[in-house]
């Protein structure tokens, strides 16, 4: 059975909010993934890439 994680899942809402702002995946990564990297992994129970959880967060957030 797949599992699903939503953004909410890994980021805090503070973080969310700050994702909004910065709307790239670029700027995402620089300043929300790849520094929380290890609390993101921790909070997911795998390791992650901070780049392709950047393209994922920039694509929901231009979903809403």
């Amino acid at each position: 059975m797949e599992k699903k994680i939503t953004i909410q899942d890994f980021l805090t809402p503070e973080q969310i909010r700050e994702c909004a702002k910065l709307r790239t995946a670029d700027k995402i990564c620089e300043q929300i993934t790849k520094p929380n990297i290890e609390a993101i992994n921790a909070k997911l129970g795998q390791k992650n890439d901070p780049k392709f959880l950047a393209y994922a967060v920039e694509y929901v957030l231009s979903q809403s």
